[in-house]
């Protein structure tokens, strides 16, 4: 009797089985294919096929996300991520990678929500500390956003970029911590050491001034000189908040509020030249926020104020020189430019500007601009750059030879400077070894030249 009533029993599972475990072993043969596609469609689509097959399984929906994430369809990565979520299966790894969706999809709100509820997860991704910096950041709460940044790099003590980012962050929050993070950076990727030592001689030179506002500004001016104008910007906007009157403040607002874009540059400036008209830095930022809209007579105004309120200052009849040129007057110019080096006659940059301003204006190369190039020469041994210039004036005034001596020297100091490869592909193209000019090209256009892209187009089509 037993065994009677065990048999339908035992139908039903071995019918139940016919059914199921082929249906199973299909799901993870769809994991298989997955982890061998080609395409990342093509990976989603298994990953997809084999959830629908194991029930138990709803991380496959996160892998599918992140297949889609790869393959920059976001709408389709959103929909399985969420999905990943509401069945409680979303990885520390993947709150990281929905909140990116997100972003890449324009929802900034949305990614912001997502990494910050991703935070509350057991053993969250530090990747969310790093995101949430950027995203505060943008914002503009460069303070949150050293402090989200300050968890991630304790956990990655090794990135050179984050301690990077950290001293940006900290130079408007704690100035005096932005220095520590700055050598980190600089001591795990040389690269940064150029940079670094701009903002260490700023830091330096702001804890030496009395004034929060005058602090503000000198920090401001490092963050520029590295071409960090959004943190310039906030810098320079804390300098006026500490000293409405202080002139050179909103200069320097002006100033980075034209690098970053904005349209309240002259607003500013107009109000630092009724706050102090005797101020070389306003007439001369004044100058450039001219020269960039094309108000050239203007500009020209501005910079000789500049140099009529400090005649002894070399910069201001450099930036005289280009004013006048910009207005034609290249004899004016030119002639301020001499006067520049006359003030400061020890100083080889000077040398080599006057230099430069002859090739660019193609006047007196032979009897001014070759020698101011020697001069600048003797006064800085070694110096690549110099040596660049000093080569492009002999190539200009027809010294071949002379110039491929000097400009495979300069190459072989400083391989990676684009100038000096567009010029000796110059050199070449006029002596007719296109071999040479273009392998030339081709490493200067590699190294961001523009004018090499150009020659290449023109001359090897």
């Amino acid at each position: 009797m037993l065994r009677n009533a065990l048999r339908p029993t035992l139908v039903l599972l071995l019918l139940l089985s016919a059914i199921f475990v082929p249906f199973i072993s299909s799901g993870y043969s769809e994991i298989r294919q997955a982890e061998t596609g080609t395409s990342y469609p093509e990976i989603a689509h298994h990953y997809l096929a084999a959830a629908k097959r194991l029930p138990w399984r709803p991380d496959l929906y996160e892998l599918a996300g992140t297949a889609y994430y790869h393959a920059k369809d976001y709408p389709n990565a959103e929909t399985w991520y969420q999905k990943a979520f509401q069945r409680n299966a979303l990885s520390p790894e993947g709150w990281v990678a929905w909140g990116d969706v997100n972003y890449l999809n324009n929802d900034v709100e949305g990614a912001f929500e997502i990494w910050k509820d991703g935070l509350e997860q057991p053993n969250p991704s530090d990747q969310l500390f790093s995101r949430l910096a950027q995203i505060v950041q943008e914002q503009r709460d460069y303070a949150s956003a050293a402090e989200y940044l300050q968890k991630y790099v304790t956990s990655h003590a090794e990135d050179a970029s984050a301690h990077y980012r950290l001293g940006l962050l900290l130079t408007l929050s704690d100035p005096s911590s932005a220095t520590s993070e700055f050598l980190s950076a600089s001591q795990l990727d040389p690269q940064f050491d150029p940079a670094v030592q701009t903002l260490r001689t700023a830091l330096n030179l702001a804890s030496l001034r009395d004034s929060p506002s005058e602090r503000s500004v000198i920090i401001g001016r490092g963050l520029g000189l590295v071409n960090e104008w959004q943190f310039a910007l906030a810098a320079f906007e804390q300098a006026v908040k500490e000293d409405e009157k202080n002139a050179e403040a909103w200069a320097w607002l002006g100033e980075a509020n034209q690098q970053t874009g904005g349209s309240e540059a002259l607003t500013y400036l107009d109000r630092a030249l009724g706050l102090n008209p005797n101020s070389s830095t306003v007439h001369s930022l004044r100058g450039l926020y001219f020269q960039r809209v094309g108000n050239h007579r203007d500009a020209l105004t501005e910079f000789q104020s500049a140099a009529r309120i400090e005649p002894e200052n070399p910069a201001m009849f450099v930036s005289l020189g280009d004013a006048y040129a910009m207005t034609g007057n290249l004899i004016l110019g030119l002639q301020s430019y001499q006067y520049a080096t006359t003030l400061a006659p020890e100083d080889a940059k000077y040398w080599s500007l006057l230099a430069t301003f002859c090739g660019q204006n193609n006047i007196n190369i032979a009897d001014v601009g070759i020698p101011a190039a020697h001069k600048a020469m003797s006064l800085s041994q070694d110096d690549p750059t110099v040596m660049d210039v000093l080569g492009w004036l002999l190539l200009l005034n027809g010294q071949r030879t002379d110039a491929e001596m000097i400009l495979l020297r300069a190459s072989e100091l400083s391989p990676s400077d684009a100038t000096v490869h567009f010029h000796l592909g110059v050199l070449y193209l006029q002596n007719g070894d296109r071999v040479s000019a273009y392998d030339q090209l081709m490493k200067a256009h590699a190294l961001g030249s523009a004018e090499a892209g150009i020659a290449l187009k023109q001359y090897f089509p």
